[in-house]
C-alpha cells in the first residue's frame, strides 16, 4: 500500500534571528527582533518604514509585498510584524531592510569618492531611494573639483563665484552637467554661506543617479586618458 506523501513544513523563522537582527543594524533602521516561539516578530519605531503606524496599513503593506505574515499592535502602539518561516524572514529583509541599506552603501561610496579626492562635503541619506550630496567650501573648491570629476574642469568660467548671482549659476550649471553624465534630472540648490558656514552646493539624487555617477567615475578612471603611461 503507497503512503501518502507528506507535506514539507518550510523552515522556522526563528534560526534566522541573528540574520534579521544584523539587516536592522545594517539598515540604521529603528526596530527590534524578537523570538515569538519558531516565529519572528519585528517592533517598528521607525517613522521611515513605507506603509503608516497603523495595523491595517502594516497588513496590507506585507500583502502587497508578498510577505506572509501578520502585524498587530502592542501596548505602546508600536507596529508589530510577526513571520513564521524562514521565507519570509529573506522577503522581509529584501522589501523592508535592503533599500535602506543599499541607501548608506551609496552614501558611504559617494563619501568616499569626495574623499579620495579631498573634496569638501559629504553625503547622507534622505530616504530608502535618495542621498543628498552637500559640497561645501568658502572657495567652491569642492563644487568645482566634483565637476572636473565629471569632464568639465572648467565649469566656473566667466562666474564671480563671491557673489550669489555667481554661486547659483554655478550650481545650475553643476546641475545640468551631472543630468547629463546621468541621463536624468537632478535636482542643485545653493547656499551662500555665512560667518558660520561654508558657502554650500547640494544635490539632491536618487539612489539610482547616485550609482550611476559612481559607475561613470569608476570607468573614467579605469580608463587609459585616466592612466597616461
Amino acid at each position: 500500500m503507497i503512503q501518502p506523501t507528506q507535506p514539507e513544513v518550510p523552515p522556522p523563522a526563528a534560526p534566522l534571528q541573528q540574520l534579521l537582527d544584523g539587516a536592522v543594524h545594517e539598515a540604521h533602521f529603528a526596530a527590534n527582533v524578537s523570538v515569538d516561539g519558531t516565529a519572528l516578530s519585528l517592533t517598528v519605531y521607525s517613522s521611515e518604514a513605507p506603509f503608516a503606524r497603523t495595523v491595517d496599513a502594516a497588513a496590507a503593506w506585507m500583502t502587497s509585498t508578498g510577505i506572509d505574515g501578520t502585524a498587530a499592535c502592542n501596548e505602546t502602539g508600536s507596529v508589530v510584524l510577526t513571520v513564521a518561516t524562514a521565507e519570509a524572514v529573506h522577503q522581509l529583509i529584501a522589501a523592508l531592510l535592503d533599500p535602506y541599506i543599499r541607501a548608506r552603501t551609496t552614501a558611504t561610496q559617494m563619501a568616499d569618492l569626495l574623499q579620495a579626492h579631498d573634496l569638501a562635503g559629504g553625503s547622507t541619506v534622505t530616504g530608502a531611494h535618495a542621498i543628498e550630496v552637500t559640497l561645501a567650501d568658502d572657495d567652491l573648491d569642492a563644487a568645482i573639483g566634483f565637476a572636473a570629476l565629471l569632464g568639465a574642469p572648467g565649469i566656473g568660467a566667466g562666474l564671480d563665484l563671491r557673489r550669489p548671482e555667481g554661486l547659483l549659476g554655478l550650481a545650475d550649471r553643476i546641475k545640468w552637467l551631472t543630468t547629463g553624465v546621468i541621463g536624468s534630472e537632478i535636482y542643485a540648490s545653493a547656499d551662500p554661506g555665512c560667518v558660520h558656514a561654508p558657502e554650500q552646493i547640494t544635490l539632491q539624487l536618487t539612489i539610482e543617479q547616485a550609482r550611476a555617477l559612481l559607475q561613470r567615475h569608476a570607468r573614467s578612471s579605469n580608463s587609459p586618458a585616466a592612466h597616461p603611461e
